[in-house]
């Protein structure tokens, strides 16, 4: 059988700790034969993007015991893992050149720091030659000479521990760097101890953040269930302040272009650092909060990104109005304080379709959306939402004639002709799912515009539902006694 040299990106997504002891073995020849049988059988020089990962609870913050993960969305036992990583290097030959981690840190301690050094020693190389981006790995070692020494050859790479950071003295551009807010609690802190007082603070600040360094795009990573030390007993989840001027040197002194936001349920950082808040060098600013509280920068990005994949608070939130919203309440403030925080003129975000906000009644949650995003009399912005919903959404039931009825389109919104589809996975990985979770469904859409000329505000609501829905959903019959549904315009 012939091998083959390929470019490949690696995902290492969510590997739960394991309940035996770790043994390196060859694997077994069946699962051999059917990884190998899923690669070209003839030289391919492409790109390619096997995965492995294992599902997850979004809400989980502990480590698990089991003997498995994914590869390829194959279950393999974690004692055939390192199998597999030769096999890929010296049987097919790859190059690996992307790898994303996700929650490695609920592995079991002792397969966890293995995991960490086989990755290095297999997949990346002594040299890391082939390697352009290297993300998460450093939530294991918290920041290693391996993962800083790496982190000088890639293209993207994070999210930074400080340790990594002080490191960084090179003159480099990244496309794409990632940090966190607990990095900036760090760097305040640190610049705190360095001095005596706020003028030699921020002196500290502007030697610790370095020109020399650049970054295209800047991803940061928030949590929103962060706790103070001593809220132990009856923690508060929320966002958590962040160092403002820490945050806005970053963004200077990298010239940073355009920002992605990445709002997460639980990380492996979920106590703050409070030192700095006893002190008054730094403005507190947070996404939730009162937007009037947020002093406008005077900088200017071409695109924000927002990421709401692993949020359940924000996205929550973003559909639901006070007081139907359970606290931590302020995600109406979400979109001005990003402008205020981040100017920009467009803002992006995907609003999934497995917590909480598409579960039932589209008028409604169409209705919420655009009261949310227009609360603040936006201006002179576009606003793209991808927005994915279960058909059943789009249906109630009539208690008095026990008959189904085709909910309409919410006031405000014109349909486009413009149609859309995507692949999208089914469902998060979540726990006591199997592999289906991993397949891709196709998702059929229709794009809903609310213009405000005079503010000049233009939102995009991209809605799609899951073609297979949509095929069995939905009879002749229904559709015509309602022809002006909102789902109707799915088949139109």
């Amino acid at each position: 059988m012939a091998t083959c040299e390929k470019a490949l990106s690696l995902s290492v997504f969510d590997i739960f700790g394991v309940s035996r002891s770790y043994k390196q073995q060859k694997t077994p020849k069946k699962h051999m034969d059917e990884f190998f049988d899923s690669w070209p059988r003839k030289p391919n020089f492409g790109k390619t993007s096997p995965r492995i990962e294992y599902a997850y609870g979004v809400e989980d913050s502990f480590t698990r015991s089991k003997d498995y993960i994914y590869i390829n969305y194959r279950k393999i036992y974690t004692h055939d893992v390192v199998g597999y990583f030769i096999f890929l290097n010296t049987v097919v030959g790859v190059k690996v050149e992307k790898i994303t981690t996700r929650r490695l840190w609920m592995l079991e301690n002792k397969f966890m720091l293995r995991l960490h050094d086989f990755i290095h020693s297999h997949l990346i190389g002594s040299n890391g030659t082939h390697i352009q981006s290297l993300i998460n790995l450093e939530e294991i070692c918290d920041g290693c000479e391996k993962c800083s020494n790496i982190a000088q050859k890639c293209l993207e790479y994070g999210p930074l521990r400080f340790s990594t950071l002080q490191t960084m003295t090179y003159s480099k551009n990244y496309k794409k760097l990632h940090v966190t807010d607990k990095l900036f609690e760090d760097i305040a802190e640190y610049c705190i101890s360095k001095s005596k007082n706020k003028e030699e603070c921020f002196k500290e600040l502007d030697k610790t953040i370095l020109s020399t360094l650049s970054c295209d795009k800047l991803a940061i990573w928030i949590s929103e269930s962060r706790v103070l030390p001593d809220e132990e007993t009856d923690p508060k989840y929320d966002h958590r302040h962040m160092p403002r001027e820490v945050i806005d040197i970053i963004l200077r002194k990298w010239n940073v272009k355009s920002i992605k936001l990445i709002i997460l349920h639980y990380t492996n950082e979920p106590e703050c650092r409070i030192e700095w808040l006893q002190y008054d060098y730094f403005t507190r600013v947070r996404l939730n909060d009162s937007y009037w509280e947020t002093k406008q920068s005077d900088l200017k990005f071409n695109h924000v990104e927002v990421s709401l994949s692993y949020s359940l608070d924000c996205v929550r939130g973003l559909g639901n109005l006070p007081p139907e919203a359970d606290p931590p309440a302020g995600y109406e403030n979400l979109i001005p304080n990003i402008r205020r925080l981040f100017p920009t003129d467009q803002i992006s975000m995907e609003l999934p379709h497995w917590y909480f906000i598409a579960c039932n009644n589209i008028e409604k949650k169409m209705s919420t959306i655009l009261q949310v995003v227009t609360m603040k009399k936006p201006q002179k912005l576009s606003l793209d939402i991808k927005f994915f919903v279960k058909s059943g959404i789009v249906k109630k039931l009539n208690e008095e004639t026990n008959r189904e009825e085709l909910l309409g389109i919410a006031s405000g919104y014109v349909l486009q002709e413009k149609r859309l589809h995507c692949f999208k996975k089914s469902s998060p990985f979540n726990r006591g799912h199997g592999p289906e979770v991993f397949l891709d469904n196709k998702w059929v859409g229709r794009r809903f515009q609310v213009e405000d000329t005079s503010n000049q505000f233009n939102f995009n609501l991209d809605v799609y539902i899951k073609k297979k829905e949509l095929e069995e959903g939905f009879d002749e019959e229904l559709l015509q006694e309602y022809p002006y549904s909102f789902v109707g315009h799915f088949f139109a």
